[in-house]
């Protein structure tokens, strides 16, 4: 990492990275997830494969790149957790699941941030059920994207890579989620927004 980054990321008490990388970097990804823990000194990094990714104003297509947010969250509880299809699966049987499996109660989050493989999980399945136990809170983020040839994608949780599942990360304490839309899809940037409870 550049010096002037790093020297500006000493001084910023960093509470959550979100990372995304091309799929070239598959061999790559635990390699690079734990460069950016060490020396950019992250919490709690998760994130996903994209192959058409956002690095500040720019929009890479069809390209290898990465592109790392990092956030500031003064009095945020962040959890995160993995799960894969067969805890999509014990859900469908038990409404009170997720809830158990995650350790977060439905009054102990203010929504969630959720990236997810599409290849080896029922997503549809997974969000009725997510709803289900966390009634009327927001849930944002989106799948992972790869190689379709191969119906492979990459989740990520700090320093360890997933290729099936996904990734979910409860935004509680005194931050709360809001959503944008950009060119009509849900989109990671600015999509943490620290607000006071109740404000």
């Amino acid at each position: 990492m550049g010096g002037s980054i790093a020297r500006r990321i000493a001084r910023t008490r960093v509470s959550l990275g979100l990372v995304f990388l091309s799929p070239k970097y598959f061999p790559h990804a635990a390699q690079i997830l734990e460069i950016f823990q060490v020396h950019a000194q992250i919490p709690l990094l998760v994130g996903c494969t994209g192959k058409f990714l956002i690095a500040g104003d720019s929009e890479i297509e069809e390209n290898v790149g990465l592109s790392l947010a990092l956030y500031s969250l003064p009095g945020a509880e962040l959890k995160a957790v993995h799960f894969t299809q067969e805890q999509v699966e014990r859900a469908a049987d038990d409404p009170d699941f997720w809830p158990k499996f995650t350790g977060v109660g439905v009054n102990q989050t203010n929504g969630w941030l959720v990236f997810a493989d599409p290849f080896h999980i029922d997503s549809e399945s997974w969000l009725r059920t997510w709803g289900d136990a966390y009634p009327h809170l927001p849930v944002l983020g989106g799948l992972a994207s790869g190689e379709i040839s191969e119906q492979l994608t990459q989740v990520y949780l700090d320093g360890r890579v997933f290729e099936e599942g996904g990734v979910a990360i409860s935004v509680g304490g005194d931050v709360r989620l809001a959503s944008v839309i950009s060119q009509g899809c849900h989109t990671h940037r600015r999509a943490v927004d620290a607000h006071p409870r109740g404000e």
